[in-house]
């Protein structure tokens, strides 16, 4: 269970960066602005791409292998395995480090948002209440199964 978690917030975590057609995409080097923080960074985007997401690097490996019986034995193999063999990679000092990268992009997120909230006040206080009133209201509608296959902002 520890495991899944950890790999489910490395995903979510390198998601924010990804390329999407229905939101903004965090640069990592607008949101670190040092060599460790873009470096540790990257790890984190090869762990996912590379290992988690599409299985390619030595982290995850799969051994075939031969059993053999003893000498004089009318067969010489007694069976094929396959040893399954996961390289770890929740230990503190990543678990800090992904902890100290989620911190940094939520506060320059965080920045950016408060920037453009004042921006947007200060236009819309230029506006007449009469104006105001007839803008569109925010609406939800709440997602269907048909819904999965389409980008909520499609090109």
């Amino acid at each position: 269970m520890r495991n899944v978690l950890w790999e489910t917030a490395i995903v979510r975590f390198i998601k924010c960066f990804g390329q999407s057609e229905a939101r903004f995409r965090l640069d990592p080097k607008a949101s670190y602005d040092s060599d460790a923080a873009l470096n540790s960074y990257k790890f984190f985007a090869s762990l996912r791409n590379k290992n988690i997401i599409h299985d390619e690097n030595s982290y995850t490996q799969c051994m075939p292998g031969a059993v053999l019986n003893k000498d004089g034995m009318s067969h010489k193999i007694a069976k094929i395995i396959c040893l399954d063999v996961s390289g770890t990679t929740l230990e503190q000092d990543n678990y800090n480090n992904l902890h100290l990268l989620a911190t940094d992009a939520q506060k320059w997120v965080s920045g950016q948002f408060d920037k453009l909230c004042d921006i947007i006040t200060s236009e819309l206080e230029a506006k007449p209440y009469v104006e105001l009133f007839a803008m569109e209201g925010i609406t939800y509608t709440a997602p269907a199964a048909d819904g999965v296959h389409t980008s909520r902002n499609p090109k």
